[in-house]
């Protein structure tokens, strides 16, 4: 196998398998675990994945104390966009929560353009209309069925602004020496340490799992969405192009979807569907158009 088809098939996996976030944390919220103790199982299945994939690898573990600091940045951003949709899955169907995660290159573009100098472009300006117009058909805007949440928009929103966060921090905390999968082994392991403190201080513990289906979906949603997706992702940008990686990160969206509707039981109307293609659309012309297309 080519080096460009093993790049494509990592990055088809890494979208799907993230889009799988749902199937696994949606369950656990119905059962009543709270948001901080899932992101903490989660965290913890995941790091542990990586911290194997690493030692089998035989890669050096050190870190400096001014890198953990700085990973820990990253750590509240990822922790951020995490707590952000589980929450949105409250008061979205998954399909709907997910694609508003995938908002994130949108938000890195207008953070671009306020804050770090970035040239306005009809691509952006295009873009931002096609995101905006898409995030209101999905989310029930334009009907009168009352299916719209503003808190669900909400932290959909920010759960794309969160991970746009991270995007941008990560190339300027000067971690560069940091091989990708550590990086995100101790993003995960230190937003693991994090949370469990959060929930020993401010909710007494973290929530014992007793359900065997709990403990399932707990260990797959760090397995899967976590630790394999981020595993691929890694893998496909060593590959081919970043701009290829990205346009594959759609799967995640479509995944998530194609889950709410076959086994969750989401319902979804042409308008829904129609701001799911939009907002892919809008992505894909901040990935694919040329930079300097002013």
């Amino acid at each position: 196998m080519d080096k460009q088809t093993l790049g494509l098939i990592n990055g088809i996996i890494s979208g799907i398998s993230f889009g799988l976030i749902p199937l696994f944390s949606i369950p656990v919220i119905a059962a009543g675990m709270g948001n901080v103790s899932i992101l903490v199982y989660r965290f913890f299945f995941g790091s542990l994945a990586m911290l194997g994939m690493l030692l089998l690898k035989k890669t050096d573990l050190r870190v400096s104390l001014s890198e953990l600091c700085r990973i820990a940045i990253l750590s509240l951003f990822y922790i951020g966009t995490a707590l952000a949709t589980l929450e949105c899955y409250h008061y979205l169907s998954s399909g709907i929560a997910t694609a508003l995660v995938y908002t994130d290159p949108i938000w890195c573009a207008i953070i671009g353009l306020i804050f770090l100098g970035d040239r306005f472009s009809l691509k952006l300006t295009s873009s931002c209309l096609f995101a905006t117009l898409g995030v209101m058909m999905m989310t029930g805007v334009f009907t009168e069925d009352g299916t719209f949440s503003a808190l669900g928009l909400f932290w959909g929103l920010l759960s794309g602004l969160s991970y746009a966060l991270y995007l941008i921090f990560v190339p300027r905390l000067r971690l560069k020496r940091i091989p990708s999968l550590k990086l995100t082994f101790y993003v995960f392991f230190i937003g693991m340490l994090i949370l469990a403190a959060y929930a020993i201080l401010k909710e007494g513990n973290i929530e014992i799992v007793t359900n065997p289906t709990c403990w399932t979906n707990l260990i797959l949603l760090g397995l899967i969405p976590t630790a394999l997706s981020n595993i691929c992702v890694t893998m496909s940008l060593r590959l081919v192009d970043s701009t290829i990686v990205a346009i594959l990160g759609a799967f995640e969206p479509l995944t998530a979807m194609v889950i709410g509707i076959v086994i969750l039981g989401d319902s979804w109307s042409i308008m829904s569907l129609g701001g799911t293609f939009l907002i892919l659309l809008a992505v894909a012309m901040l990935t694919i158009l040329p930079k300097n297309n002013n």
